[in-house]
């Protein structure tokens, strides 16, 4: 009873102050004095260790990293459908290590390795590119050679500063180029996944509508000065960081209860509600006593009574919360000249290739309302479009992790809906594809200075004997010179059957 006595009169004080302050500038001294600086300087701590962090991790990306860009280039006669890259996808979440300890992350600066694969336009020339460390390299073409033997990869230069360097100092506005572009984020929740391709397969027939093919017809269709990004940065996630999240959403709709894991915060304040509600029950004998509360914490389970669209909902996000996800920045840009630059070639038709992986009943992508340089209104239109123009470039060339939207989690399933080589049935003339086939040479092939193969004999002569003369060749036999017979001149056998 003392607590809450000495709370209100607390209280009453700050109040009785508030109503003699002179002005609003000593009301918010009186505020600070009595307790309003706990939060600032919590606030305040926050921000520092964000800006602290982003200091020594981005010496940490200078210093300690190297990128390359590697052009991938598949066999026109592709079979392979989206599982493969499935495949390649699981095999980078290999770069994922284990937790780093105090003096890694905060001094150190050192995070979770990333990469970025990136499907671009330029004049209508569509590649597939994967920029990478250096040294993931060899980790990378293995991904891809275990799915596609035949495929070519190169290491190439990067694209986004121009051919002639014409974007590395570009800025807007601009009287030669035009940008139209945004960060693609989700419309629900990460938990729910997007539409993925097995459900462009066919029920009957099996036969696979690959989704890639509008997109790519889209790519192939950019004229002379006109070029089509799209960026895909993905860092492999800890698994603890959204399984618990995406079962706990799953749970909730089937209406049961299921304990999470608690961090230090929610320990400490779920700790304080128990303590508040132990001094209600010490001071009023039927605090919190109803019958509400007398009833056990588990509810029923309502599975059948779900509706079918509620049931695909669970489903679909355990199904997804069953593989490994990415932490992704999902980017589209759609850069040209100023004379040619189109809205419906590089706006309208991308959206339209893209709601295919929407499911209304589970997730949608949709282009970031603070990032998207098209549809503004009201107020400074021009500075504000400038200003998204040259954020979003900037981030698009430096594979910026921290710039623009939040991310969003994809899994290795959906991953490979959204980024896969098309397979033969796509007709798209302009993807860049490989115009034959590669053999490795035999294993026994004899190379000089190749090393020794399991097949060759070793014979060593002992130390201080000579070695043997190699055995003399035998002499060559002549042909004999009798006539050949009937049987070997080509006639026919005497036993012969005639009529």
């Amino acid at each position: 009873m003392a607590v809450f006595q000495y709370i209100s009169t607390f209280l009453t004080e700050v109040g009785n102050q508030l109503l003699i302050s002179p002005n609003p500038f000593y009301s918010a001294l009186i505020l600070i004095a009595n307790g309003l600086w706990i939060p600032i300087i919590i606030i305040m701590l926050i921000n520092a260790k964000i800006v602290w962090i982003d200091w020594r991790q981005g010496v940490y990306h200078v210093k300690n990293r190297k990128f390359i860009l590697l052009a991938i280039d598949v066999p026109r006669d592709n079979e392979q459908s989206p599982k493969a890259v499935e495949s390649i996808f699981a095999a980078l979440h290999g770069a994922l290590p284990g937790s780093n300890t105090l003096y890694q992350e905060w001094w150190l600066g050192k995070s979770v390795d990333y990469f970025s694969v990136e499907l671009i336009s330029i004049e209508g020339y569509v590649q597939f590119l994967v920029y990478l460390q250096e040294e993931y390299r060899n980790m990378v073409e293995s991904a891809f050679y275990a799915q596609y033997p035949d495929a070519e990869i190169t290491q190439v230069e990067d694209y986004v500063y121009g051919q002639e360097g014409e974007f590395k100092d570009l800025t807007f506005p601009s009287d030669k180029y035009d940008i139209i572009g945004s960060e693609i984020v989700f419309l629900n929740q990460d938990a729910y996944p997007i539409r993925l391709h097995m459900e462009f397969e066919h029920s009957l027939s099996q036969e696979f509508k690959d989704p890639m093919a509008s997109l790519l017809e889209t790519m192939n269709s950019m004229g002379p000065g006109e070029q089509l990004w799209f960026q895909w940065v993905i860092t492999p996630e800890y698994d603890d960081n959204w399984h618990p999240q995406s079962e706990k959403l799953a749970m909730k709709i089937a209406g049961k209860s299921v304990e999470t894991p608690q961090n230090a915060a929610d320990k400490f304040i779920g700790g304080l509600v128990k303590w508040v509600d132990a001094i209600g029950v010490a001071i009023f004998p039927f605090y919190n006593q109803t019958e509400e509360s007398e009833k056990q914490d588990d509810m029923p389970s309502l599975m059948l009574h779900l509706t079918p669209a509620e049931q695909k909902q669970v489903e679909s996000i355990q199904l997804k919360a069953d593989k490994h996800g990415f932490w992704t920045k999902f980017r589209y840009m759609y850069i040209a000249k100023k004379e040619v630059a189109s809205k419906a070639r590089g706006l309208s038709p991308v959206f339209g290739s893209l709601k295919q992986f929407s499911s209304l009943n589970s997730n949608s992508i949709k282009p970031h309302k603070y990032t998207k340089t098209f549809s503004l209104y009201y107020l400074m239109v021009p500075q504000r479009m400038a200003s998204r123009q040259n954020k979003l470039l900037r981030a698009y060339q430096n594979r910026s992790r921290s710039m623009g939207s939040s991310g969003i989690i994809l899994n290795t399933e959906e991953l490979a809906t959204l980024y896969h080589f098309p397979t033969e049935v796509v007709k798209a003339p302009l993807v860049s594809r490989t115009q034959s086939k590669r053999a490795s040479a035999p294993i026994s092939l004899p190379i000089e200075g190749a090393p020794r193969t399991l097949r060759e004999a070793v014979s060593q002569p002992p130390a201080g004997s000579e070695s043997p003369a190699p055995p003399s060749e035998p002499e060559t036999q002549p042909l004999p010179t009798s006539q050949p017979s009937s049987a070997s001149a080509g006639s026919a056998p005497s036993n012969l059957p005639f009529v």
